[in-house]
């Protein structure tokens, strides 16, 4: 079976270049949709680094809130820039001609001089590196995301058999169950009208009726197709989990009915099981992408 979880975790190091070196972490929880969030240690936005974050993410995981947090640490000091207003500082300059004033004062005025840190822009060379790095973290992050669903497929597979069981026990009984219904029935009427005579037709009409109502054939071959499809789209590639879960909701609905059905047929029991069943698979397929 070939299912992932939608929550992984997958980190990454490395070296950029002679300025930076990085750090990647990704998890990811349970989400209807894809949901991608990058967060850098950067205090500069960066949408060209937050974009090919998100694309080396997106080629491992289709579903999922995930979380790419990217970790920047500079190997040496940023180089800054003093950047002076000269005109501005003539013209200061010579408004205060003969006046006691110091450096620290000139220093102090607002857009006089300035100082440029080193930008945290990456170049392509740093770009293409961290592509490397945060593939390889994403790369972990979808393989803990296959072995814990391999995980959930086993235990799918468990509850799934137990449905079947129950399937296989009840499919055989069915024209037994019928002749209860109607037998029943007959005798029901025969105690009402005791020593009045019994309509033998009106009786088999009244049968006849009960016994459509209590037919489950349909019920049974919706619910083999539903577990057919089941088990077929458990081997298939790709995103499964909301399909999946909206099999779960017809399997359910076609034991509900069943047991509706058959409630005096002594199967309350076994339907409780198998719709035991159903909601614990239900619970595993919320967890897979």
């Amino acid at each position: 079976m070939s299912v992932n979880s939608m929550t992984g975790f997958g980190t990454a190091r490395g070296q950029l270049s002679d300025r930076f070196a990085v750090g990647v972490v990704v998890r990811a929880v349970n989400n209807r949709h894809l949901d991608i969030q990058v967060r850098l240690s950067f205090r500069e936005e960066l949408p060209e680094v937050e974009a090919a974050v998100r694309q080396e993410v997106e080629r491992v995981a289709k579903r999922g809130r995930i979380v790419v947090q990217v970790d920047f640490r500079r190997l040496e000091a940023p180089h800054s820039r003093v950047l002076v207003d000269r005109g501005g500082l003539e013209d200061l300059m010579a408004q205060l001609d003969g006046l006691d004033v110091t450096p620290g004062d000139l220093l102090a005025v607002p857009g006089l001089v300035n100082i440029a840190a080193e930008s945290a822009v990456l170049n392509d060379d740093e770009l293409v590196t961290l592509r490397k790095i945060v593939a390889e973290a994403a790369q972990a992050f979808a393989r803990m995301r296959s072995e814990e669903g391999a995980r959930l497929a086993e235990q799918i597979g468990v509850d799934l058999d137990e449905i079947g069981v129950f399937l296989g026990w009840f499919e055989p009984q069915m024209d037994v169950f019928r002749r209860r219904v109607f037998d029943r029935l007959q005798t029901r009427i025969g105690e009402l009208l005791e020593g009045r005579g019994i309509d033998e037709e009106r009786l088999v009409h009244e049968a006849a009726l009960l016994a459509d109502k209590a037919d489950v054939s349909e019920e049974v071959v919706r619910l083999k197709t539903h577990l057919e499809s089941f088990s077929r789209r458990m081997g298939e590639s790709g995103p499964i989990g909301r399909a999946l879960d909206l099999l779960c909701q017809e399997i359910h609905r076609e034991l509900n009915t069943l047991g509706t059905k058959c409630r005096e047929l002594g199967i309350a029991d076994r339907v409780v099981d198998a719709k035991g069943a159903v909601e614990r698979i239900r619970e595993q397929v919320q967890n897979l992408e």
